[in-house]
């Protein structure tokens, strides 16, 4: 089964100009992710909510969570910066877990 992660990221809203220059910064995901997808949501006095959604090769998902955790390490440096690593399942595979 490929692995798919969500990093999550909320900041303040008066951070977002200097977290976009660490972005530029960040460099190319490793050769075994496949996709990367990545929305934002405003979440009111909280500021902005950054999800990232990233595929990655079967066998790959030791390597991918120590990369992606080096990746945004630099935002994590912030004052008011939070993240949160999950590990998501599809629906078919979501099945299997329950029989």
């Amino acid at each position: 089964m490929d692995l798919i992660f969500n990093f999550i990221l909320w900041y303040p809203s008066s951070r977002a100009r200097e977290l976009v220059e660490l972005v530029k910064k960040m460099g190319k995901p490793p050769s075994y992710v496949k996709k990367w997808l990545t929305f934002q949501t405003g979440v009111g006095k909280k500021g902005i909510k950054h999800y990232n959604i990233i595929f990655t090769e079967k066998g790959h998902g030791d390597d991918a969570v120590i990369e992606i955790s080096k990746m945004f390490r630099p935002f994590l440096d912030h004052e008011n910066v939070e993240a949160e690593l999950e590990v998501l399942l599809s629906a078919r595979d979501a099945l299997k877990v329950l029989g």
